[in-house]
């Protein structure tokens, strides 16, 4: 059975796409919620198999001589092999498939990585600019487990971490800024400081809205062209604990003039 299938993932998934394939198939085929009990058991082993780094691998990269231990011919049946049904031989050996977690400001600027795998240590240059979910394929830096065959490729793959109230997506940067009710009402300068170790003045225009996005043009990631996207900050507005005499003048100030009808 192909645990894959059951998910409904690719084989180069990670750890967070699988999770969120299981939740959802989980969910559907779960007992208590009438679903199907057996399905049920199917989509959890796939996902108690494809969750585990070290269980996935040995699925991923079966030992054919295991056979032997089960009583098995791992080198296919003599009587078949006269017929003209014959064992497929490897080529190579399989790739092998490693998680790498980076910090924003790492894949920012680039830098450079030394990667431990059972065959010794890879080193691996990110660029800047690097997104999360990146894949990089190192020819020949794989397993290397039957040693008449060439080495497999080692599959990299880059999950971004990036600090409290900041994103990324492509070339752009996101980050939040919370502000009280009182600024957003008068406005203000605020000092962004940037992952690229600069600050920078953001103008906050008075009667801004929580929610609006400002943007920073240039300001974001580094994409292939070597051409820089750019910054969006999102204002979350809060509301005020207004009790000292200055904000009270402030905000009298602001008051609309009254009109007299006669």
């Amino acid at each position: 059975m192909d645990h894959y299938a059951t998910l409904g993932v690719n084989r180069d998934s990670d750890v967070k796409e699988i999770k969120k394939a299981y939740k959802k198939l989980a969910s559907k085929h779960h007992p208590d919620k009438g679903g199907d009990e057996a399905q049920f058991k199917i989509v959890s082993e796939a996902y108690e198999v494809l969750s585990d780094p070290e269980k996935r691998q040995q699925y991923d990269n079966p030992n054919p001589f295991d056979n032997f231990a089960q009583g098995g011919n791992p080198f296919g049946d003599i009587f078949g092999d006269i017929f003209g049904r014959q064992q497929r031989q490897p080529q190579a050996n399989p790739d092998g498939v490693v998680d790498v977690t980076i910090t924003l400001h790492q894949a920012y600027h680039g830098t450079d990585l030394v990667i431990n795998t059972n065959n010794g240590s890879v080193n691996f240059n990110v660029k800047p600019g690097t997104q999360s979910g990146s894949k990089y394929r190192l020819v020949g830096k794989g397993p290397h487990r039957f040693k008449e065959l060439p080495a497999g490729n080692l599959i990299v793959r880059l999950h971004v971490e990036c600090p409290p109230n900041w994103g990324t997506d492509r070339d752009s940067l996101f980050t939040r800024l919370n502000i009280d009710s009182l600024d957003a009402m008068t406005g203000f300068t605020h000092v962004i400081e940037h992952v690229n170790g600069k600050k920078y003045n953001l103008n906050v225009p008075r009667g801004i809205n929580s929610g609006e996005r400002l943007k920073m043009s240039s300001l974001g990631m580094i994409n292939e062209k070597g051409l820089a996207g750019d910054l969006y900050v999102e204002v979350s507005v809060y509301t005020a604990n207004i009790t000292n005499e200055t904000d009270i003048e402030t905000l009298n100030k602001m008051k609309p003039t009254k009109k007299t009808y006669e």
